[in-house]
C-alpha cells in the first residue's frame, strides 16, 4: 500500500505563521488572502455555506502548485492523497483548495479548461489506489463522479475567465476546491435536510451570479445530470463541456 507522505498540507495557522516569518512566496500569499477574503465576505455571503463555515472555523486545506511539470504534479498528488487519508480527523465539513501559479501572461479559457483537466487526468493515471468499486467507471452514468485514493471526490474550478459566473471567478490564477463525498454523505439529495440545503445554496447562488444557474448543475444520481460537466462550467449558458477527458481506471489498476 502506498504511504502517505504528511507535510505537504497547509493549514490557516500554517499559512499566517509563514506569511508572517516572511517564508511564504508572495503568489501563494496573495492566493491565500484573495480566497479567505472572498469565502469570508459578509456583505456579499458566498454561495456554498459549506465553504464558508470551513473557512470560518479553521478546517479548510490548502496546496500550492507552482507548475505543471511532472516533478511538480507528483508533489501535488502526494498532497491530495494526505488529505483524502486525514479529512476525517479534521472535521465533518472540509474542503482542500489547490492553488495554481499564475502565467506570466494571460490565458485563455481553453488554456484554463486544459490546466485544469491535465490536473485531474494526472491524479486520475498516478492514483496510488484503485478505483472505488462503489462508482461506475463509465463517465456517461450518473453515478460517475471523480475518485482519489479509493475516494469519490466533488470538484469544483474558479478561475479568472469569468465575468458573469462570480462564483467561480478568481482573479489569482486557477483554483480547484475537492470536497470528499464522505464530508456531505449525511446531506444527499434524497433526504430533507440535503434538498433543504440545495435550495439555501441555489438560493444563494442566484443573488450571487448575474448569470442564472447553469442547466448542467443538478443533483448527483440524476439520470440527466453528470458530474464532470460541473466541474469547470462554461461562462454562458448556451455552452456545456461535451466530453469528459477522464476515463476511469480499471478497478485493479
Amino acid at each position: 500500500m502506498y504511504r502517505v507522505k504528511y507535510g505537504h498540507l497547509y493549514d490557516q495557522q500554517r499559512i499566517e505563521d509563514e506569511i508572517r516569518n516572511g517564508q511564504l512566496a508572495e503568489w501563494k500569499a496573495s492566493c491565500y488572502r484573495n480566497f479567505h477574503e472572498n469565502i469570508m465576505d459578509e456583505l456579499s455571503p458566498f454561495p456554498c455555506y459549506f465553504a464558508v463555515e470551513a473557512e470560518k472555523r479553521g478546517f479548510s486545506r490548502y496546496l500550492f502548485v507552482d507548475s505543471l511539470d511532472t516533478e511538480e504534479l507528483i508533489t501535488a498528488r502526494d498532497g491530495v492523497y494526505e488529505y483524502i487519508k486525514t479529512y476525517r480527523d479534521i472535521a465533518k465539513r472540509t474542503t482542500l483548495v489547490i492553488f495554481f501559479k499564475s502565467s506570466d501572461q494571460p490565458l485563455s479559457a481553453e488554456e484554463y479548461k486544459k490546466q485544469f483537466w491535465r490536473f485531474l487526468k494526472f491524479l486520475n493515471e498516478n492514483d496510488p489506489e484503485p478505483w472505488n468499486d462503489e462508482i461506475p467507471q463509465d463517465p456517461y452514468h450518473s453515478k460517475w463522479e471523480f475518485c482519489f485514493g479509493g475516494e469519490p471526490v466533488f470538484v469544483v474550478c474558479r478561475a479568472p475567465i469569468y465575468q458573469s459566473r462570480r462564483s467561480r471567478y478568481t482573479s489569482t490564477g486557477l483554483e480547484i476546491t475537492l470536497q470528499p463525498r464522505g464530508t456531505l454523505d449525511d446531506i444527499t439529495g434524497d433526504t430533507k435536510k440535503g434538498q433543504q440545503v440545495r435550495k439555501v445554496i441555489r438560493d444563494r447562488l442566484k443573488a450571487y451570479d448575474s448569470i442564472s444557474i447553469h442547466p448542467d448543475i443538478g443533483d448527483y444520481g440524476n439520470d440527466d445530470t453528470y458530474e464532470w460537466k460541473q466541474y469547470m462550467l462554461p461562462e454562458t449558458n448556451e455552452e456545456s463541456v461535451m466530453r469528459c477527458p477522464i476515463t476511469g481506471r480499471k478497478l485493479g489498476d
